[in-house]
């Protein structure tokens, strides 16, 4: 076993391994404990104790389904999932020994392939205490490769769901700019889930041949990061990993695109989505910029300068009519193949007009280069980035070692101390040259092999122009007079004022009082109807917390909801009459408080908080004065003309998307299912086109008027805060509590269908309730009967089954609606959808039968645990004050809190468990594929 002492690589400029002058490469972090095997495998390892007793590791085999023959497609990613079923000589299967030690699947252990790696991902219930195991656990994964026939069988179904699952337009769409920007390569035919005819036609026997050319422990690295000794795990390493031997890895070469020196024009576009850009991707092959040593860290310093002076110089240039946009994008594929991607987006129908600013940008450049102001800007940036590396502790979180160790497997770079890489850039910075940047610059955009990606939203009518057109266009500007780019300007941050800030009306008065002396709560009671809850302990880290809440919800009876929601949003974002949206933000950042606004079918809300201290400046006292008053500012809105207007225009092209939409389609139903006949309609253009500012201001003024409860959770003196809440709180006008139109499920039983899928799947919601009033101690005991259902409808359906691949199963014991609330959701084979959505009914009426001590017991330790943090958590500690409010008019359930640990009782979650999912009031809402895509086999 060959051992070294290796490091950490800091989050820097780019990616990839930098050096010292003279050859001499960076050091590994020494925090790192780095070594490899006799075999090949490399590991590295971290010691890190601030989450006490945790482990995460994770090996990463460099193989994915670019390595794929022409007779393998999609076999990396079937093997991923078949190597779960290897033994290791043992008579029962790895996933089964993982089980059997309480690891959970998505929690405890997982798998991932991508087209150039496949990473097993292993963090164990016990953590340290199970390093032995996790090791063997690996071992078996991927070296022992004896799965059977029948494994793959009872697998395959589960694939073939996986692939169906993930069908849809962002798919479709990622396929298309796939086969566009790696056309003539492997990529495209390779995709990591394969195809459905290919899932269905692997044989065992082509996955072990995969397995036994990749998964060879030369072409592996294990990261660890944990609380435990790292001599200890290499050690373990050893023992368990070191046996296997090792044999040569082939050559990678097919994961390069090669290159035809032409264009190639690509039309991108589905009827579900809402792209409009023009792109013109130039591809190349750039090994300098990917080597090790002194001039590979020189190489990949150019290249950043030269993209973000680039990127600089595009968004400068005016934007001609019909064109939103100008952007820049580098992407690296393999071991040395780049595309460089300039981009512009297209308003409405303007492609052609788009097309000739991008091509006439890509001229600019060409022509006039880069600046040497616009050079010494970026080197700024540069220097500045390092030398604040230099400044800051060279310090890593568990967290970020897990992320640091990782990108290292994945990106094949090393790890290094961020202080250290920060010195050798600023080591070459000077010696990049302005003729050097430039010279990049024109190597990059005159590389013939070319690529034209041209897409409009939906259904939108598109011509694509063709290659002689874009020569001719090309050739054109080539002799036509250019204006030279606009050139860099020093960044100087816009000067934003706001008017005087307006003060208070009249003040109000505290009308009464009432005091709840264990729990630290006093009740104020408000001379304008509103009503104070003061919880008398500081708030989050120290400082405020405050909530303000009333009943105008976007279903208040006599208003359109689209219009109450839209004057919502705008007047959070807006100030009083005068202020713009940018003088708002800045007022409120000045006092250091947060603003956020969240509108619910019956209740707005308003959460304030106070911002952390910038850097380098001294900690302030919380201002519990200004808190409250950017509150009373925020009820004195006037909604900013521009702010408006961009609304309208946004709310128009989404009602256009959503004729053609199917999810649009898809919640529509399930609303009027659900809620009948509840008001919510999106409006019509002559609507929105005639819809108003000050309509809109009038609707907000109306919300306003609702009078409002407020909770306080602050440590301040009591005759300080009556001033303030006489001033700034009793002093806003109220007027009656508004009614809202019902936004609950109806019960009874109703289904409805769309027959209108694009993909061939079926999709089913199914949303049940039973009436059942809120406590606390239920509420903790539907979410434990949450997770429970869901281990046992993954695995009844998914396991047992083999008909789904993911499905999603959420319940809560809702206090506002005073009824357990389920959600189902899943999608299938559309020929299984009867079969499945009885299989899981029943699965959801037998659990209380597999409740018992042991299913109960990791819950209950969780319980224990995240009880013990939240009693000391102040944001748990008001939301559960706000809870008890509501519930009770009173705080009890901070007096009480301490029961929620003891909940998990098992007769107690058996009779809750019934009522999980009621038949007698429960919503179906189906998506099947139209006529011409239904299959079954």
């Amino acid at each position: 076993m060959k051992k070294m002492i290796a490091g950490l690589l800091g989050p820097l400029l780019l990616a990839g391994c930098a050096s010292l002058g003279g050859g001499e490469r960076l050091p590994w972090d020494d925090r790192v404990l780095r070594g490899e095997l006799d075999n090949g495998l490399e590991y590295r390892v971290v010691e890190d104790r601030s989450e006490a007793g945790r482990l995460d590791v994770r090996l990463t085999v460099r193989a994915g389904s670019v390595d794929e023959a022409d007779d393998q497609v999609g076999v990396a990613h079937l093997l991923e999932h078949l190597a779960f079923y290897s033994r290791g000589g043992q008579g029962v299967n790895v996933r089964q020994r993982m089980e059997a030690l309480g690891w959970q699947q998505a929690r405890n252990y997982n798998a991932v392939t991508s087209y150039d790696r496949t990473q097993y991902l292993l963090s164990p219930a016990k953590g340290a205490a199970e390093l032995e195991p996790a090791l063997q656990a690996l071992a078996t994964l991927v070296f022992a490769g004896d799965y059977r026939a029948e494994d793959l069988e009872r697998e395959r179904p589960v694939v073939v769901e996986e692939w169906r699952g993930g069908l849809g337009n962002a798919q479709r769409m990622n396929d298309q700019r796939t086969a566009s920007q790696r056309v003539g390569s492997r990529y495209p035919e390779h995709r990591t889930i394969g195809n459905e005819a290919a899932i269905r036609a692997a044989q065992v026997e082509v996955l072990k041949a995969f397995q036994q050319r990749w998964y060879q422990p030369g072409n592996m690295v294990l990261s660890i990061v944990g609380d435990v000794d790292p001599q200890r795990v290499a050690t373990a390493i050893e023992q368990a990993l070191g046996q296997v031997p090792g044999q040569a890895v082939p050559s990678r070469e097919h994961r390069e695109l090669p290159l035809d020196g032409k264009l190639k024009i690509f039309h991108l576009q589905d009827s579900q989505s809402g792209s409009n850009q023009v792109a013109l991707l130039f591809r190349l092959h750039e090994p300098a910029s990917r080597a090790e040593g002194p001039d590979g860290l020189r190489e990949r310093l150019v290249d950043r300068l030269t993209l973000s002076a680039m990127l600089a110089q595009l968004r400068r240039q005016p934007l001609q009519p019909g064109v939103r946009s100008l952007s820049l994008q580098k992407t690296q594929i393999g071991n040395h193949s780049s595309v460089l991607g300039v981009a512009a987006g297209v308003t409405g129908e303007s492609h052609d007009a788009a097309l000739r600013q991008l091509l006439g940008e890509v001229e600019r450049l060409r022509r006039f280069g880069i600046s040497e102001a616009d050079m010494d800007a970026q080197k700024a940036r540069v220097r500045s980035i390092a030398q604040g590396m230099l400044e800051r502790p060279d310090t890593r979180d568990f967290q970020s070692w897990i992320n640091e160790l990782n990108d290292a497997a994945v990106l094949g770079r090393p790890v290094q101390r961020k202080h250290v890489i920060a010195r050798a850039y600023l080591g070459v910075l000077d010696s990049v040259g302005l003729d050097e940047i430039n010279q990049r610059l024109r190597t990059w955009v005159d590389s013939p092999d070319q690529v034209l990606q041209l897409s409009a939203p939906g259904l939108t009518p598109l011509r694509l122009p063709t290659v002689a057109e874009v020569q001719r266009l090309n050739a054109q500007l080539a002799v036509q007079p250019l204006a030279r780019p606009q050139p860099w300007q020093p960044e100087v941050e816009p000067v934003v004022t706001h008017p005087e800030v307006p003060g208070p009306g009249a003040p109000g008065e505290i009308v009464s009082r009432r005091s709840f002396a264990a729990e630290q709560v006093e009740h104020w009671q408000l001379s304008n109807g509103d009503r104070l809850v003061w919880l008398r302990k500081p708030g989050a880290k120290g400082g405020v917390g405050f909530k303000a809440e009333s009943s105008a919800g976007f279903m208040v009876e006599g208003m359109q909801p689209w219009r109450v929601q839209m004057a919502a949003q705008l007047a959070g974002q807006s100030g009083p009459a005068g202020w713009s949206p940018e003088a708002m933000r800045l007022w409120r950042s000045e006092q250091r408080v947060s603003f956020a606004l969240e509108q619910q079918a019956q209740r707005l809300e308003i959460d304030l908080g106070h911002l952390p201290t910038p850097a380098g400046k001294s900690s302030a006292p919380v201002d519990v004065q200004a808190l409250l008053q950017v509150y009373r500012l925020s009820q004195q809105a006037s909604i900013d003309p521009q702010a408006f207007e961009a609304a309208r225009t946004d709310l128009g092209e989404r009602i256009q998307r959503s004729r053609d939409s199917v999810r649009e389609r898809q919640d529509d139903l399930q609303r009027r299912l659900s809620h009948g006949d509840d008001g919510w309609v999106l409006p019509s253009r002559d609507e929105l086109a005639a819809l108003s500012r000050d309509a809109l201001d009038a609707d907000w003024q109306r919300l306003v008027r609702a009078p409002v409860t407020y909770y306080l959770m602050a440590d301040v003196p009591a005759e300080q805060l009556e001033g303030w809440v006489r001033a700034e709180l009793a002093s806003i006008p109220r007027g009656q509590p508004l009614q809202s139109r019902s936004a609950l499920q109806q019960p009874g039983q109703r289904q409805g269908e769309l027959e209108m899928a694009l993909e061939p799947r079926a999709s089913l919601r199914l949303l049940s309730y039973q009436a059942h009033e809120w406590n606390p101690q239920d509420a903790a005991r539907v979410a434990a009967l949450r997770e429970l259902a869901r281990q046992r409808l993954k695995q009844a359906l998914r396991g047992e089954a083999g008909g789904i691949y993911s499905l999603n199963f959420d319940a809560e014991l809702n206090p506002d609606s005073r009824r357990i609330e389920s959600r189902l959701s899943f999608s299938c084979d559309p020929a299984r959808l009867d079969e499945l959505r009885e299989l899981a009914r029943r699965t959801l009426a037998e659990l209380p039968r597999h409740i018992d001590e042991k299913s109960l017991a990791p819950l209950r330790r969780e319980l224990v645990r995240q009880e013990g943090l939240r009693h000391d958590d102040a944001e748990t500690q008001l939301r559960r004050l706000v809870l008890s409010e509501r519930k009770w008019q009173d705080p009890r359930y901070l007096a009480q809190q301490s029961a929620v640990a003891d909940a998990l009782q098992v007769e107690a979650l058996k009779g809750l468990a019934t009522r999980l999912a009621d038949p007698a009031n429960r919503v179906q809402v189906l998506l099947t594929p139209a006529p011409v895509l239904r299959t079954s086999h």
